[in-house]
Parts: C-alpha cells; sequence; structure tokens
C-alpha cells in the first residue's frame, strides 16, 4: 500500500506527534510505502518521522502514486476536498470536537463558520477516524456510522535522560527544599485547558507549588492571575519545552483540568511516565481510565479540586501501576498502528 500522510506543518505538537507514532510504527510493517507531506515551511528538528518527507506542492502533487490519502487538520483536509476526485480513497483522522474546540480556542462566530466548513471537508472523505468513543458518538449527528472508525490515539515508549543542573529541575527542587508539593500540568495555554482552575485552588492550599510547561494566547492572562492572587512565588511558567514529557515523573501529582478535549494525549504521557494523575471529570478522560487508575475532579468546582488532592495523597502511588497497565494495553503505538493497518486495507 502507499500512503501519502498529509500535516499541516512538522512541530512539535500533540496530534503531530500521534502522527509521528502512527508512522514509526507502521514503517516497520511489511506491504507498507509511506511518505509525510506537511505544508508550512519552518520545520521542527524534533520531529523525526522514519520515513520520507516532503514539503507539500498543491499543483505539482502526484495523487496517481497513491493508493491512499491520510490527512491530519483542516488545511489538509481542505486540499484533498478540492482535489477529492483525484483520490482513490481518503481517511481523515478527526482530532477535536469541532464546535466547542473553536469556541474556547477563538470565540462562537469563529466556530459556527469554521466548524460548520470543517463538517462539509470531511463529508468527501471515504473513512473518518475518530479518537475516542465519545467523539465517534459526537459525529454520527452528521455522518453515518459506516464513514466513522474508532482508534485511540498511541504513544511510543520513550525513556528520556535529563540532566539534574537543569533549571526547571532546580526550581522544583527549591519547592520540595520549602516543603511544598510540586504540581505539574503541560500544553497549549488556552482557556480550554482550564489551567486557571489550579491557580484559584492555589489560594486555599498553601502546601502546593505549581509547574506549568507550555505557551499559548492564555499565558499572560495566567501571569497576571497568579499574581493578582498572591501566588506567583508558587508557580513557575516555563514556557514551551520540548519534549515537555521528561519533566513529569518530578511532579509529586500531574493535573490535567481540560474544559474539553478530544483524546488527552497529555493525560496519557503521564501516566506513561508512572505519575500519579488527578484529571477534569470529562466524558473523553473517564472513557480513557478508570477512578481505579486517576483521581478525577468536577469542573469549575474548587472544593472537589482540593478533595482529588487529597485523595491522590492517600491512594494515587497505588494508581500508577493499574493506570500504566491501561496505557499499555490500549493507547500504545503499536496497537494504533495496527488498527490504521487494518484500516487501509479494507481500502
Amino acid at each position: 500500500m502507499r500512503i501519502a500522510i498529509i500535516i499541516p506543518r512538522l512541530e512539535e505538537l500533540g496530534p503531530i506527534k500521534s502522527v509521528q507514532a502512527l508512522v514509526n510504527s507502521l514503517s516497520k510493517m511489511e506491504k507498507v510505502e509511506i511518505k509525510v507531506f506537511y505544508i508550512d515551511r519552518n520545520v521542527d528538528m524534533a520531529i523525526v518521522m522514519g520515513v520520507p518527507t516532503e514539503r507539500l506542492h498543491r499543483r505539482s502533487f502526484q495523487f496517481k502514486d497513491y493508493d491512499i490519502i491520510h490527512t491530519n487538520g483542516i488545511r489538509p483536509d481542505f486540499f484533498a476536498f478540492i482535489n477529492h476526485k483525484k483520490i482513490k480513497y481518503h481517511v481523515s483522522t478527526i482530532r477535536n470536537f469541532v464546535f466547542e474546540d473553536l469556541s474556547f480556542t477563538y470565540n462562537k462566530v469563529i466556530s459556527l463558520i469554521f466548524g460548520n466548513m470543517w463538517l462539509i471537508l470531511w463529508s468527501r472523505a471515504d473513512k473518518l477516524v475518530c479518537i475516542s468513543e465519545a467523539m465517534k458518538r459526537y459525529y454520527e449527528k452528521w455522518y453515518p456510522l459506516t464513514k466513522l472508525e474508532l482508534i485511540y490515539n498511541g504513544l511510543t515508549e520513550t525513556e528520556i535522560s535529563l540532566n539534574r543542573d537543569d533549571d526547571i529541575l532546580k526550581i522544583i527542587d527549591g519547592f520540595h527544599a520549602k516543603g511544598l508539593k510540586v504540581l505539574g500540568s503541560a500544553g497549549i495555554l488556552t482557556r480550554r485547558k482550564g489551567i486557571d482552575q489550579i491557580l484559584n485552588m492555589l489560594v486555599e492550599e498553601d502546601k502546593y507549588s505549581f509547574i506549568i510547561i507550555g505557551n499559548g494566547k492564555e499565558l499572560l492572562n495566567l501571569q497576571q492571575m497568579a499574581k493578582k492572587l498572591k501566588i506567583d512565588d508558587r508557580c513557575l511558567f516555563c514556557g514551551f519545552k520540548s519534549n515537555a514529557i521528561k519533566y513529569f515523573r518530578f511532579f509529586d501529582c500531574f493535573i490535567v483540568p481540560s474544559r474539553s478535549e478530544g483524546f488527552g494525549r497529555v493525560l496519557v504521557e503521564a501516566v506513561q511516565q508512572k505519575v500519579p494523575v488527578i484529571c477534569s471529570d470529562i466524558e473523553a478522560f473517564r472513557e480513557l481510565f478508570s477512578t481505579e487508575e486517576v483521581t478525577f475532579f468536577k469542573l469549575e468546582d474548587i472544593k472537589s479540586l482540593r478533595e482529588a488532592l487529597k485523595l491522590s495523597e492517600e491512594k494515587g502511588n497505588k494508581k500508577i501501576g493499574p493506570a500504566y497497565d491501561r496505557y499499555l494495553n490500549n493507547y500504545s503505538d503499536k496497537l494504533m498502528a495496527r488498527k490504521y493497518f487494518n484500516l487501509y486495507r479494507t481500502a
């Protein structure tokens, strides 16, 4: 099978890392020939694909060379939409609840316009891959079940060494030296990620510090909020860090307070690093793990969040093993690749 996988950019973002894990695992299978095409000019050297990569040239793209076109993101989906008559078989992976995601990231007007446009783009695909059962149910309102497939994102097992002289590790050690528990979180900083809930909680719980890894449009607002709440001496906003996962195992607890998620890659990454995890009680997270594996709290409920922290201190370490087993059995790169391979074979 000759497969062209099209992505918006070669950049260290969750969806691109999922494609990276898929490609690198698929490339080890027989009877598969893969090439990755990216749209944006800039290339992040941290993203290493184990197959040939090339910038997409829209006018000269040779559709006849590929049995399957697999798109990821609105711009690749648009490219496939306008060229659908040239494509033998089109697979698109859906990675968000389109209206909710666009509303949190931009506003309701943008959500309405581009959300409906994206639904139209997906309508011409032969198969739409949803990354959670909740997402599949969500899109049943617009597409027939025969068009929808469920394949969870998969993560690659990685061992990342870290020098103890690292600046962030020094700050973590400093918090511990003051007797503070260190909470951690990571991701693109938008309102959807719910980081403000943790800052509000820190006002009432002075034994915790908080490390936030990531950048985004909410970074300045969150920094100003921490200063206004007078907790900025217990918060560290690190900005973007390549391979942020390397810091997770140094946290006493990892928190994922998202208001909405299509899957929850960072949640699985934290489980993979064998650290106790607290997450918001949203449908996508409930699907991934149980109360025997992670600790949940109710959204926008500081009391529930404080209770979850207390419960995690008491039982969080006992949940690490079962959570890790769930990851191995359900969210590995090999399992993801095998399911995509089987899907491609049906083309």
